[in-house]
């Protein structure tokens, strides 16, 4: 192909595109998209459709979404916008995608808060040291209270071998992560062990693969993200909002 954009390593330079070993691997392409192929030989494409955009398709690489002209002239990163209805087309989109990684991990694999008379869940990635992190498990009762269960997913914004991280370790080797959590959170001591903590890295790592920069982010079953703390009652408008 003729396009400036067919080196993968080009795109990356221009656009920030990424490829992701997310939750699906390369998609089976139409044949009338299979040009993307061409033009992006070793990234990893999840899902290829029209777009709402005329004379584009929509092409999906992990959970960030490209916009390519049928022409193959030029590759739009973006949201789009129906200005009659003020819906976000793109993040719709991307909900679609991100539903998977909301239900990615069980019980064993991540530190639940359940509400007794539970009506919604929601997966907060958290930094043990953040602020607004602190200010929100500092709510959790507040939001069992609403029926939301809290399900934490540990994204130590330091990145490995942080202090962060290791105080992730600590929490995830203790007898009672919930009790360590709340300790941990609250600048208490808390008693910790020896033990498999490379589920840090699997959080970390869907932490990338979502493109998250700032915590608490807010996942909710729906595939919504919403970046920054929220209180209960706001949190419960926001799910109403979405049934």
């Amino acid at each position: 192909m003729k396009s400036f954009f067919t080196p993968l390593a080009s795109v990356a330079a221009v656009t920030g595109l990424i490829v992701s070993a997310g939750l699906s691997a390369d998609a089976e392409i139409p044949a009338e998209y299979a040009f993307v192929k061409d033009l992006f030989p070793t990234t990893e494409v999840t899902a290829v459709k029209e777009s709402p955009l005329p004379g584009f398709i929509e092409m999906k690489v992990g959970s960030d979404i490209f916009y390519i002209s049928k022409d193959e002239k030029y590759l739009i990163q973006g949201d789009i916008y129906d200005i009659e209805t003020q819906v976000n087309l793109t993040e719709n989109s991307k909900a679609d995608t991100r539903k998977a990684y909301a239900q990615r991990f069980d019980d064993d694999h991540s530190i639940v808060f359940p509400a007794k008379n539970p009506v919604a869940e929601v997966v907060v990635f958290t930094d043990i040291d953040c602020g607004y992190c602190r200010k929100l498990h500092r709510e959790i009762a507040g939001y069992n209270e609403n029926g939301i269960s809290i399900r934490y997913v540990f994204f130590p914004r330091s990145g490995p071998g942080s202090v962060g991280w290791l105080k992730a370790e600590q929490v995830w080797c203790a007898e009672s992560r919930t009790a360590a959590m709340t300790s941990a959170k609250n600048n208490e001591p808390f008693t910790s062990g020896d033990c498999d903590a490379s589920v840090i890295e699997e959080h970390f790592a869907v932490v990338n693969e979502l493109g998250l920069t700032g915590t608490p982010a807010l996942l909710t079953t729906e595939g919504v993200l919403i970046v920054g703390y929220r209180s209960p009652d706001e949190l419960l408008k926001i799910l109403d909002l979405e049934t």
